[in-house]
């Protein structure tokens, strides 16, 4: 019983966090508070808890984030580049205002390998679903696999001037569908 009313309470202590309001959350709760909350990583790229931790997209601010990683754009991390990016202002879906005004706060986590992380013989999970990507800034296509928990491998598709095919472009450590969900709103 006291399990379950841990989780519940962690279910509406996270629901709360994210809108800035403060709650109480019993000690049993802050021990499951302070798990990985991307549980899809891949073993030999797991970063939230070691580097991460407890940083939270469309939770967290600049505070926080220059507390955990030491600055509010990123930092070297051996033979990775973690970079924090933050929500701009004038956010909109189709037209329309997002439902909740979280300017400033935490968008994604994303690390780059600074050298080449081939991904070729990786099988990802069925928690990952596959989709078509670009970045038009350095114009590549990519094979991005992503889980319900925010969580991005984007792998270039084909072999291009900045990455072969297979390769590791970044991790996304970004928001949960469902936090998305309740703070862009309706599409």
């Amino acid at each position: 019983m006291k399990h379950r009313v841990a989780v519940v309470l962690l279910t509406i202590g996270l629901g709360c966090a994210c809108w800035g309001q403060v709650v109480a959350i019993p000690a049993s709760a802050k021990d499951t508070l302070s798990r990985n909350p991307y549980p899809n990583e891949l073993p030999g790229f797991k970063f939230y808890v070691k580097h991460l931790a407890p940083l939270r997209p469309y939770d967290s601010d600049r505070t926080l984030v220059v507390h955990v990683l030491g600055s509010d754009q990123g930092i070297e991390l051996g033979r990775w580049q973690i970079w924090a990016l933050y929500v701009g202002e004038g956010n909109n879906v189709n037209g329309h205002a997002w439902a909740h005004d979280i300017t400033g706060r935490l968008a994604s986590l994303n690390i780059k390998p600074k050298q080449r992380v081939s991904m070729l013989g990786v099988k990802f999970p069925a928690a990952f679903t596959h989709s078509l990507g670009s970045v038009s800034e350095v114009n590549v296509s990519c094979d991005v696999y992503s889980d319900s928990f925010g969580l991005k491998y984007w792998l270039y598709a084909e072999d291009s001037p900045v990455g072969k095919k297979g390769d590791l472009m970044e991790i996304e450590y970004g928001p949960s569908r469902c936090i998305e969900r309740e703070v862009v709103g309706p599409s």
